[in-house]
This record gives C-alpha cells, structure tokens and sequence, in this order.
C-alpha cells in the first residue's frame, strides 16, 4: 500500500513538473503547484520516517529469518553446550535473554534436548540485541551460572523472567539452583572480559547473516519453524543420514 502510495504521489509531482514545462502558467497555478510540491514532500518525509519505525519494531516483535539453503560452519568456541559432541543434530541458537520470544523459543528447546538426550546438542550463542538495556548483564549472569556447571538450567529459568531481569532475580535465580552465591556474584560482573566474549559471539553472528533473535542453525542450516515437532523431525530426518 505504502508503495503504491509513494508511486501516486511521485507521479503527481512529474504532471505538475510536466505542466510547468508544457507553457506559461498564471500567478494562482502557479502557487497551486507550489503548494502540492510542499506537501508532496511533507508526505514523503512522513512516510519514510515510518518505514524507519516498521524496520525497528519488526526487530522487537521477533526476527523471523529469510529462507537459507547454504550449510554454515558455525565453530562452538567458548559457548556453552548440552549433548554430546557426536549428536545428529547440533542446533546453534543466537539468542538474546531479554528478547520475548527467544523466551517462548527456550521451553521448545529444552524439551527437545531432554526428549532426545543422546541425540541433539544445543550450543548458545549471545546476541544481544542494543534496545534490550538488561541482554548483557543478563547473559554475563548466564555466564557465571555456567561457570559453576549451571548455564542451560540458569537460561532456560530464566526464559519466563525475561520481563523482570535484573540483578536481584538473577541472584534469586541462582539459589534456586543451589549456587555459591557470593561466587556467582563476583562472576556476574559486566567485565571487559564478559564484554568481549559477547562481542565475539555477536561478531560471528553477522559474519553468518543473523540480524535478529532467536536465529537457530539445525547442523549449520538455517531453520525457520520453532515448534516441537519441527525440530523432532529435523532430529528424524539427522538420524536417518547417518
């Protein structure tokens, strides 16, 4: 629609340009067509700033990948793993603690490494995105978690919390998990350190193409359904091949 009328009213402003060069206009059409020019342009201004707000709120309401055929050798460096290294299918999730539906992505994952524990292995990666002002600290959390052998039991509590993040829920979430507390302190500090690990997972994202979270990569393939059964038959289809 947007298009459509962004092409009417440049078409507009060719008559009125044809117009001046088909003769002579009088003082009012003259001043007629100014003024359609003004608001021709006022229109267009308008317009784009709200493609601006479309592109960023389609970011916040949940990136859905284009289609991608091409197999990505995605190296598991640092992140933190569930599975065993031998798994028929490895799923890569990009993922950022604060975003809404990485949280309704999490308890699908969860299910689907617990449902096939010799046959998946999930592998984190950190994206957080720059409007979520807790997806850092939240995921150098996740880290200290990790540390003490907790990641995926602290990211996947964590999920249905993604509203409330902060230092006290993360705090509270680590007792729950029977943490050393004044350790999981102490190693959930933003740290250079923390920050560049997250840069390095989010510099391996782009390099990859993702622009937005939750992306997931099923044995270095790009997948786009995030249901249960899709991922049981990605598990199906893995087995089958090897």
């Amino acid at each position: 629609m947007e298009g459509k009328f962004l092409n009417v009213i440049k078409g507009f402003g060719i008559v009125a340009i044809a117009a001046c060069f088909a003769g002579c206009m009088s003082p009012a059409l003259e001043s007629r067509l100014h003024t359609l020019e003004v608001q021709q342009d006022s229109i267009l201004a308008l317009l784009h700033s709200q493609q601006d707000k479309n592109d960023f709120m389609a970011a916040r309401l949940g990136y859905r990948p284009p289609a991608d055929t091409t197999p990505k050798s995605i190296p598991v460096g640092s992140s933190f793993t569930r599975g065993p290294k031998n798994a028929a299918l490895t799923l890569v999730e990009f993922s950022d603690l604060q975003c809404p539906y990485c949280a309704q992505l999490a308890p699908v994952l969860d299910s689907i490494s617990r449902a096939y524990p010799n046959d998946v292995r999930l592998v984190y990666k950190n994206f957080p995105l720059s409007f979520h002002p807790q997806s850092r600290a939240a995921a150098a959390a996740a880290i200290a978690a990790g540390k003490q052998g907790k990641f995926y039991e602290f990211r996947f509590l964590a999920a249905s919390h993604f509203h409330e993040l902060g230092d006290s829920l993360y705090i509270s979430l680590a007792r729950q998990l029977g943490l050393n507390i004044q350790r999981f302190k102490d190693d959930m500090q933003l740290t250079p350190e923390i920050d560049d690990r997250l840069n390095e997972d989010v510099a391996l994202g782009q390099k990859l193409g993702v622009e937005g979270t939750p992306t997931v990569y099923a044995n270095g393939r790009l997948v786009e359904d995030r249901s249960f059964d899709y991922y049981a038959s990605l598990v199906a289809k893995a087995k089958s091949m090897q």
